[in-house]
């Protein structure tokens, strides 16, 4: 599956904990420039790998927040329509999971990149539908 570039990744990811790209840049040794194009880049490539996602398994999508790196759409499994949570993780990917019962490492990735603020299922599904 999709992997953003590692400078790339490196740079989106300090923007998704919420630096700004003056401290990015500064932090890196890089242009503010650099930061932009490297962050405009990410958000195309995330875009596209979650749509790609959705176009593959005929998934609808309900909402794709690329700064965030995830994706809620409906889909079918087993003959049931289910919610489909995917998320880009830095190093690995992006990885989709149907319904709520959502892995206990996908709540600390989530906190970790400021989608919720406590490690709570419900917490989760209401930042990500809302």
């Amino acid at each position: 599956m999709l992997r953003l570039p590692e400078g790339m990744e490196r740079v989106w990811l300090m923007k998704a904990k919420g630096m700004r790209e003056v401290e990015i840049a500064e932090a890196l040794g890089i242009s503010r420039q650099a930061v932009n194009k490297a962050l405009k880049d990410a958000r195309v490539k995330l875009f596209e790998a979650f749509f790609g996602l959705a176009e593959v398994f005929s998934w609808e999508i309900v909402r794709v927040n690329a700064e965030k790196g995830f994706m809620v759409a409906r889909g079918r499994c087993l003959d049931k329509n289910v919610r489909v949570y995917a998320f880009y993780f830095p190093g690995k990917g992006v990885k989709a999971f149907f319904g709520e019962e959502l892995p206990d490492y996908v709540l600390e990735h989530a906190v970790e990149m400021g989608i919720t603020k406590k490690l709570d299922r419900e917490d989760l599904v209401k930042a990500l539908e809302s």
